[in-house]
């Protein structure tokens, strides 16, 4: 045996060895795609249930916002609420000047775009590890081929179509995750810098 085939028995050997640990990844791929799907569907029952009937422009022209009291503090739905908190303990503390505000509002857009995070890791993770799924076994496909072994063959080439299929649907579902998600974080963004924008104002007005 030559140096060139040493060589490639010892890749055929590492695609081997990465088998068992590509499957169990996709299998990980697919329980994180069902559970954002399922924690987006709880976020969105919440969202729809918060927002009912709910204006933030009416809500800004009922008073001032650094006045807001608590049961009023508590129509804001999403993180509004909490953001505003926040807002008023740094401007009783008389922190909200020079970039307090500014770095506020970053923050909490920061946190809202995290939440993509992991559908979108899943948009390329998952048809990638579909793609090693599927080349790792048609290699055995190959070599049963070659030793006339049809039935092995037949067996690796149904495993590998399958990787396929998983790492494609994996991909599709958090793309459409993303996707979703998407609009919900533009949207709280705009109402955050909004209520920003007012705050701001009142600041100036003082």
């Amino acid at each position: 045996m030559n140096f060139g085939d040493i060589l490639e028995q010892g890749l055929f050997a590492l695609g081997q060895v990465l088998r068992l640990p590509v499957f169990i990844l996709l299998w990980v791929c697919v329980a994180a795609t069902l559970y954002y799907a399922a924690s987006y569907l709880v976020i969105a029952v919440r969202r729809r249930r918060d927002r009912a009937g709910f204006d933030l422009k009416a809500w800004l022209q009922s008073g001032r916002v650094l006045d807001t009291e608590l049961a009023r503090r508590e129509e804001l739905p999403g993180t509004l609420g909490a953001m505003l908190t926040e807002i008023q303990a740094l401007d009783a503390g008389k922190a909200l000047h020079h970039g307090g505000l500014e770095n506020v509002v970053a923050e909490y857009e920061e946190q809202l775009r995290h939440g993509l995070d992991g559908p979108r890791a899943l948009v390329k993770i998952g048809p990638s590890l579909g793609l090693i799924g599927t080349l790792i076994p048609m290699g055995t496909s190959l070599a049963a081929m070659a030793g006339g072994n049809l039935g092995a063959m037949a067996g690796q080439m149904v495993v590998a179509f399958t990787s396929t299929i998983i790492g494609l649907a994996t991909g599709t579902v958090a793309y459409g995750l993303v996707a979703l998600r998407q609009g919900w974080v533009s949207a709280s963004i705009r109402e955050q810098r909004y209520l920003a924008e007012v705050v701001a104002a009142e600041m100036e007005n003082r």
